[in-house]
């Protein structure tokens, strides 16, 4: 699919608001989405792939769009599950990069108010395929966990004020990852960042409130 112009959508009950995939082989590209409610919906936005079914989205835009979930807000799911495509679906090895192997990059969304979810961006990506690129700026967000992520690469969360009750962050092989201008509103006034994985670097936290994780170096 090129080129698409979704705009005044209203989802209610239903498995997402707005996704893309799983089956991804003839590439999404160009696609805008605004002024859309997501009212008890499962996800917001999603992303899917599967490990051998090629393709994938690239430059994919989200403006104005209001959330109030069951689940997660931003969600990344490109490995799937053993049910469905066997060991595929395990993280680890990772796989060589062939024409099947499928990818998201440069996604943006820009001016969302998520007024419940389970977490605001959780992102699985591939080890050898890493959600790239993703930008949310402008964003107003109550849920219950701020970040999760395994596999990304150049993630920017900029201009937000996130309302949590977890206060932990969690990356495993993340790269190039900024909070830029955010408040992280929790009930210790206090946020921690767990990373795991060799691959993770270049994680940081500017003109935030608080400034920074508990024992940040």
């Amino acid at each position: 699919m090129v080129g698409r112009h979704d705009r005044h959508c209203l989802a209610r009950e239903g498995h997402g608001g707005i996704t893309c995939g799983s089956e991804t082989a003839g590439m999404i590209r160009n696609l805008y989405v605004h002024d859309c409610v997501f009212d008890d919906t499962d996800t917001g936005l999603r992303f899917k792939t599967r490990r051998s079914r090629a393709g994938g989205g690239d430059n994919l835009t989200y403006e104005r769009i209001r959330m109030i979930l069951r689940g997660d807000a931003v969600k990344f799911d490109m490995l799937g599950s053993r049910q469905y495509v066997g060991e595929l679906a395990d993280r680890l090895p990772a796989r060589p990069v062939d024409k099947l192997t499928p990818g998201y990059s440069n996604i943006t969304a820009r001016n969302i108010i998520v007024e419940k979810a389970r977490t605001f961006v959780d992102i699985t990506g591939i080890p050898e395929s890493p959600a790239t690129n993703l930008l949310i700026e402008n964003a107003d967000v109550s849920a219950r966990t701020t970040f999760k992520a395994s596999d990304a690469l150049g993630v920017t969360i900029r201009n937000a004020s996130i309302t949590v009750t977890d206060s932990i962050l969690r990356g495993l092989d993340v790269r190039d990852v900024l909070f830029e201008n955010v408040v992280f509103k929790t009930p210790q006034k206090r946020i921690w960042m767990d990373v795991q994985g060799e691959n993770s670097k270049n994680i940081r936290f500017t003109e935030c409130l608080p400034a920074k994780p508990e024992g940040w170096e």
